[in-house]
This record gives C-alpha cells, structure tokens and sequence, in this order.
C-alpha cells in the first residue's frame, strides 16, 4: 500500500506567537523549550559519538539553543535552519548566532555534514513528497547519521498516542513508527539504533527518536 497523506489542517504559521503562546492546545513549543539543551546535547554527542570535527546541520533549529550548546562545547562546524523568521533573528541576537543560523535554506541539507538533526520537524510538513524531497536532499553527502524525533500513533489511521503530541495544532503527518520506518526506507535509509535509555529524549510508545544511516 502507498503511503497516504493523512494530515490535519494547521491555520497556524510558525512565528513569535508559535514560540511563546501559554496556550498549550495552539502549540507545545513553551514546554519542548524547558528541555535543558544542554543535556540534551551531552546526550546527542554522547550516543551518537559527535566528535568536535564533525560537520552538524540542525534542520527545524527554531531558535538554534541546541546550535548555541555545540558551540559552547567547541564544534565550530555546526549551523542551523528553521522557517520562523523570528525564531531565526531571536537566535541570532541573543545567542550570538549571527554565523550560524539561516533562515530557511533547503540547500543546507544537500552540503557535505556528519550529522542532520531533525527533532520534532517532519510531523509539521503538510506534503509527504515535500517530506520526501528532504530526506532525499539530506541523503546526500551525509557521512554519518540523521537523527531525528517524530510523535507517533500506535497504529496506522489512529491519533498521536501521547495526549501532548495531539495538543499541537500545528501537528499534521500522524503515523505509526512501522510507517515512518518504512518511508525512510524508501528514501534510502536505514534505521541504525532507537534512543532506549529513558533521559531528556529518547522512543517510546507515543514517539520515534534514534539514528537512520543511508543504506549501502
């Protein structure tokens, strides 16, 4: 079977009221933001073996706090990308992130990198292909490994599990784990290894998070 486009309709564009609404059914973002970035770097550099040298595209970085940690701990090679003009300019002006983040730049995915970052970001892609198109673009010149974090439903044609996922209007790609596996699969990658141990991100019922490498 092909895969379905099965989205929601999002009134919603991702600017200053996406970031900093207190209305959690509008978006999540007030509560994703109390992640400590810093240990989730630690843990993104420990699990996946970043190394200083490596090469690190943040795609959908919002305000690029998690580009902001990996320049704090010495990776001089790491950038970022999100749609939100505002969430790109608030970065640049109070983390200092005038080099690093762009403002919605596609190509940045087709550049020489170690590792793309994608968390919580295709869940908001409206167009499957466009999905696609992205994973396609990432394949190429990627050395080491995509890690991403997608909300999931237990079952195909089912809601998100997890009550928080579903608050999100800006939410509109519902799947299953099976089904994103799958797609990626048919993008040219593999999965490599889920995140298990239970800290500041990791798979569970309600979400996919783990590594994908291009298959050989």
């Amino acid at each position: 079977m092909g895969f379905q486009n099965l989205t929601k309709q999002s009134p919603l564009t991702f600017e200053k009221a996406y970031f900093t609404d207190r209305n959690r059914q509008v978006s999540n973002y007030r509560d994703y933001r109390k992640i400590k970035y810093s240990k989730l770097c630690g843990v993104l550099i420990q699990f996946c073996q970043i190394i200083r040298n490596d090469k690190i595209v943040d795609f959908g970085c919002a305000t690029g706090a998690l580009v902001s940690e990996f320049k704090k701990r010495g990776f001089h090679n790491v950038k970022g990308t999100d749609t939100s003009y505002w969430a790109i300019e608030w970065g640049r002006e109070n983390l200092g992130l005038t080099k690093e983040l762009e403002h919605y730049n596609r190509n940045m995915l087709a550049e020489p990198k170690d590792f793309c970052i994608m968390l919580d970001v295709l869940e908001h892609i409206p167009s499957v292909q466009e999905i696609k198109l992205i994973l396609q673009l990432t394949q190429r010149n990627l050395r080491k490994h995509l890690i991403i974090r997608i909300p999931v439903s237990a079952r195909e044609g089912e809601d998100y599990y997890l009550k928080v996922s579903r608050n999100d209007r800006t939410h509109v790609q519902c799947h299953c784990k099976e089904w994103w596996i799958k797609l990626f699969k048919t993008c040219g990658y593999k999965l490599a290894e889920e995140f298990h141990e239970k800290g500041v991100i990791w798979s569970s019922k309600g979400v996919l998070t783990g590594v994908f490498k291009v298959e050989s």
